[in-house]
């Protein structure tokens, strides 16, 4: 099997990270609606969630243009997950400790970071191509 060029990866990997975030913000909505509840209940400035958004958005493209080349996307897709609920919940410490709490049990941080495992797997498989048949 042929692996991708590093070049190529990343610039995948920007439009991967950039739909995963546009994904996340989209399953939030619904999420919010299903559960009737707001995502973020504790009072915190506005550009608090997006700062935690972005900066997932970096750790999803590095792990989606990492783990492009690898052999298998297994390890890459656990260490993004991780990654992302890291700085998610890191960047909630920025805005106070409740929020911290808050966020680290939040249904929305879990759902975007299944997304993101999920990104880069997809990623991973979508650039390997169709596989030959085995004869």
């Amino acid at each position: 099997m042929e692996q991708p060029p590093r070049r190529r990866s990343f610039f995948v990997a920007l439009f991967v990270a950039i739909s995963w975030m546009a994904i996340s913000f989209g399953f939030a909505g619904v999420l919010a609606v299903a559960l009737d509840r707001d995502p973020v209940e504790t009072p915190v400035p506005p550009y608090a969630g997006l700062i935690g958004l972005a900066l997932a958005g970096v750790v999803v493209w590095l792990g989606v243009g990492l783990t492009a080349r690898a052999r298998a996307p297994w390890i890459g897709a656990v260490a993004t997950a991780a990654a992302v609920y890291l700085m998610i919940i890191g960047a909630a410490l920025l805005g106070s400790f409740l929020l911290f709490t808050e966020q680290a049990t939040s249904p929305f941080v879990i759902v975007a970071v299944m997304l993101a495992a999920v990104a880069v797997a997809a990623t991973w498989f979508g650039l390997r191509g169709p596989r030959a048949p085995a004869s």
